[in-house]
């Protein structure tokens, strides 16, 4: 996605471009889990932007274990406003180490808890993908989560099925507001994956799906941590009466993970394994480019900005029960969930 010249009526924005900056984490230490393919492959979407990632390979096979061990280590950040989180931290140093390990393993549990609770309210098999897409967003499009909606879910009261992540982004160049609306999709099947992804994307983009989204950020705002300036010039941005609000874009996130079964492929090749297995991710892509390209001109959204993360698996199953047998998932709907193909959110 290329930043062009914003319109001059941008509001003062150097508290929230600062405040956004301090939001920011260095998540490289993900690249030695989650590797990333260089490519050139493009469809007629001049908006789409594709990249793709794969589980990062150990004496030929990829590790998804660990790269289960190491996502699930971000659940707390993920699942809890980023004010608890902050609290928590501040109590480092000024309570005991074995005090303070207790309170960290309670915030954790809680996120766990938190996770499952609001899987069973919106009727998910509790996938590992928004967590993956939520980590892809915030290290590679550096746009720091500014809602943690995992905490909204469990309020029966409130209807928050829509995005999977709320991030945000600012350009200080052009005075842009980014804010970026995540969707995961699994499937055990790559086509029925970009189906449902363009299906969703068309909906998520639906003017009164995006007023309800708007509207749990500004009433949430609070608890993103943002200091009083910061969180004033946001709000410019989201209030159609703002100065800011022609420079706000709202772009989608999507993360596609699917079987892919070039890794079985790549075990026995007698070349290095890693690099055949590249070979073939990019193959897949090339054919999968004009699919998703398609699909988006068939939900009439060609023209909006997406950032697709193409994320093949051995096993779109397999990834579901590692992550839930790391967070302690008991919730009778993984039993019957078939073991391939239909896996989905």
């Amino acid at each position: 996605m290329t930043d062009t010249a914003a319109a001059p009526s941008s509001p003062p924005t150097g508290p929230l471009e600062d405040a956004l900056a301090s939001l920011k984490r260095d998540l490289s230490k993900l690249s030695t889990r989650l590797k990333s393919v260089d490519h050139t492959v493009t469809t007629e979407c001049k908006a789409l932007t594709l990249r793709l990632h794969y589980p990062a390979f150990r004496q030929r096979k990829p590790m998804m274990s660990e790269l289960v061990d190491t996502v699930s280590t971000y659940i707390v950040n993920f699942c809890l406003p980023r004010q608890q989180v902050a609290d928590l931290n501040q109590q480092y140093g000024k309570v005991s180490p074995e005090e303070f390990t207790t309170m960290f393993e309670v915030l954790r549990q809680e996120a766990f808890d938190l996770f499952k609770r609001a899987h069973v309210a919106t009727n998910r098999n509790g996938e590992a993908g928004e967590l993956i897409l939520y980590l892809l967003t915030e290290w590679l499009l550096e746009a720091p989560q500014i809602v943690a909606k995992m905490s909204l879910k469990t309020n029966t009261e409130m209807p928050v099925h829509g995005a999977d992540g709320v991030h945000v982004r600012y350009c200080a160049a052009t005075g842009r507001l980014y804010i970026y609306w995540g969707e995961a999709k699994l499937y055990g099947n790559l086509d029925q994956a970009i189906t449902e992804a363009a299906k969703s994307i068309a909906e998520s983009l639906d003017d009164k799906k995006i007023k309800h989204e708007i509207t749990l950020v500004k009433r949430h705002l609070d608890l993103s941590g943002l200091k009083p300036d910061a969180k004033k010039a946001m709000l410019d941005f989201l209030d159609p009466y703002g100065s800011g609000y022609a420079n706000r874009h709202d772009v989608i996130s999507c993360l596609v993970v699917f079987d892919f079964d070039a890794f079985a492929a790549a075990l026995i090749s007698e070349t290095d394994a890693e690099e055949e297995f590249r070979k073939l991710a990019l193959a897949k892509l090339g054919e999968a480019a004009p699919k998703i390209a398609k699909a988006l001109k068939a939900k009439g959204i060609a023209h909006q900005e997406v950032e697709m993360f193409i994320m093949p698996v051995p096993s779109v199953a397999t990834l579901r029960d590692l992550f839930q047998d790391k967070i302690g998932w008991k919730h009778p709907a993984a039993k019957k969930a078939p073991k391939k193909s239909a896996v989905s959110k």
